[in-house]
């Protein structure tokens, strides 16, 4: 069993990814990363109109109890390999990403404190606090460059999904996080803060 479960929460565009590769570094060698996002559901049998009508923010756009078998055996001392999602045909490819196990391991999405089995295999947790606007224009850059998403659609999903699931399940979940961080401070002094803390 790995020392450490930390989940790192906030809405999309947040920075999740930004400081769960920040925490890796520094415990180089002794950790795992497992991204929530790697379990969303395959649509990729959809027409172009029916995955328009996807709302991939909702909690059962995931498959959130095979991410937990899969973590079990992770946090046993297994190797796992975790599924490889594509966000611009919403299909689940055939490729596989392997993960070992690690004394320390980390999770990062924006729903995961939103879940109560999520939550049980977490013992250390944030939740990373930013404004709407700056979150939408990081989102916007990430779809852009990263996953094939054009503008048009992005703001779409955002408007109809991202926005409303972010008020009614994401947001909420923060009380669930012994450390809220927000961006608003310097970003850089307070990651470092919080890794120089003995413990």
């Amino acid at each position: 069993m790995p020392k450490v479960v930390l989940g790192i929460a906030g809405g999309s565009g947040s920075g999740k990814s930004w400081l769960a590769q920040r925490v890796a570094k520094t415990f180089a060698g002794r950790c795992s990363l497992v991204c929530h996002d790697w379990w969303y559901r395959d649509n990729g049998h959809l027409s172009h109109e029916e995955a328009l009508k996807l709302n991939v923010d909702h909690p059962d756009s995931l498959e959130t109890d095979l991410m937990c078998r899969d973590l079990d055996r992770l946090l046993a001392g297994e190797p796992i390999e975790a599924p490889v999602y594509d966000y611009a045909t919403h299909a689940r490819q055939k490729k596989t990403r392997a993960v070992a196990p690690a004394e320390l391991v980390i999770i990062d999405g924006i729903l995961i404190l939103a879940d109560a089995a999520l939550r049980e295999r977490i013992n250390l947790s944030v939740f990373i606090d930013v404004p709407d606007d700056i979150r939408l224009a990081r989102r916007v850059r990430r779809d852009t460059t990263e996953r094939g998403v054009a503008v048009d659609e992005t703001l779409r999903v955002y408007e109809h999904c991202v926005r409303p699931m972010h008020k009614e399940f994401v947001q909420p979940s923060s009380h669930h996080a012994p450390w809220i961080w927000s961006q608003l401070a310097d970003a850089e002094r307070q990651v470092d803060v919080a890794l120089a803390r003995p413990g």
